[in-house]
């Protein structure tokens, strides 16, 4: 008996002695588990922070792009199209542009040009203008991810967006502005808004600067004549299948539509093919209905549909003269 009674107190030793040891590790575990959560929600509320101050600085830099286009030249300005072409309206100081997240282009860029805006002190030589802060006019805050030379990215604008390491010297393509650089010289802002790369489509280099860049020249040339045009741009993407420039569809082609209400109101459209041969505004002219009747757009609907029909169904540049 006294020796069964030994044994058991020996085993009730061990048992307490290896119960204190499971106590003693549990609250071991117990007191790193607290740590370690107050380490994680800690680390989440400096994410919450850095995430926070982030989207302040979208916020704050959204606030830089308040002043825009009248609504009165913006509903004459808007095209129609099918709901099936994505499509995000930015507005602008001098312009008003869709941006097409499928094809990192703008469906179309429109603006009314001015005599008065033909023409002024700052040029594109000048971009970016800041102000006293530092801050780039009409941009916000700038940072070697949304600004690369004299170009923005559009943090307005949709992801995906086109991104400054897109554009490269491949296929001969250049900045193409759809709303060109001269044509907002009276202003700082609209001057660096023009670079925003949701008013750029990959232009080759020789259109850029030859036939597309006489045209540009030949509207501004109207706007001082006439005293106000109003015009809209933008690619022309034929077939299914496009190269890219990066991750952007290079267009086929581009179109230009103008119009003057001063007078006898009259209209006019032009198509170019985005490649280096040598194109003539004479050869390329054409009826607004025909660059309708290609690009699938409405332009200048607002218009009375007696005006609108007639205008647009002609051709003809001794009205221009």
């Amino acid at each position: 008996m006294e020796s069964n009674v030994g044994m058991s107190f020996k085993q009730a030793l061990i048992i307490f002695a290896f119960i204190t040891v499971i106590i003693v590790l549990l609250v071991f575990v117990a007191s790193s588990t607290v740590s370690y959560l107050d380490d994680t929600e800690a680390e989440s509320d400096d994410v919450t922070e850095i995430t926070n101050t982030v989207f302040n600085v979208e916020e704050e830099n959204k606030s830089f792009l308040a002043e825009t286009l009248p609504d009165s030249i913006v509903k004459l300005l808007d095209v129609g199209m099918t709901d099936s072409i994505p499509s995000q309206l930015l507005r602008r100081k001098a312009y008003v542009t869709s941006y097409n997240r499928e094809t990192r282009c703008p469906n179309w860029v429109a603006w009314r040009l001015t005599g008065e805006h033909t023409d002024g002190p700052y040029n594109r030589k000048g971009v970016p203008y800041y102000d006293d802060d530092g801050i780039a006019i009409g941009i916000g805050r700038v940072t070697e991810e949304t600004q690369k030379g004299d170009y923005f990215a559009d943090m307005e604008c949709e992801e995906p967006r086109q991104s400054l390491y897109d554009w490269s010297t491949e296929y001969n393509m250049s900045h193409g502005h759809m709303c060109p650089a001269g044509d907002n010289r009276w202003d700082k802002e609209a001057m660096n808004q023009s670079f925003l790369l949701t008013n750029m489509c990959p232009q080759d280099y020789d259109l850029n600067g030859g036939g597309w860049k006489k045209l540009e020249d030949k509207c501004r040339k109207w706007a001082e004549r006439f005293g106000e045009v109003y015009i809209v741009a933008g690619p022309i993407f034929r077939g299914a299948r496009h190269k890219k420039l990066g991750e952007i569809l290079i267009p086929e082609a581009f179109f230009k539509v103008v119009l003057c209400m001063k007078g006898e109101p009259k209209a006019v459209g032009f198509i170019y093919e985005n490649d280096s041969q040598s194109q003539s505004m004479y050869d390329n002219v054409c009826s607004v209905d025909e660059v309708e009747a290609v690009t699938g757009m409405d332009f200048f609907s607002a218009l009375p549909d007696s005006i609108e029909n007639e205008i647009e169904a002609k051709a003809n540049l001794n009205d221009w003269k």
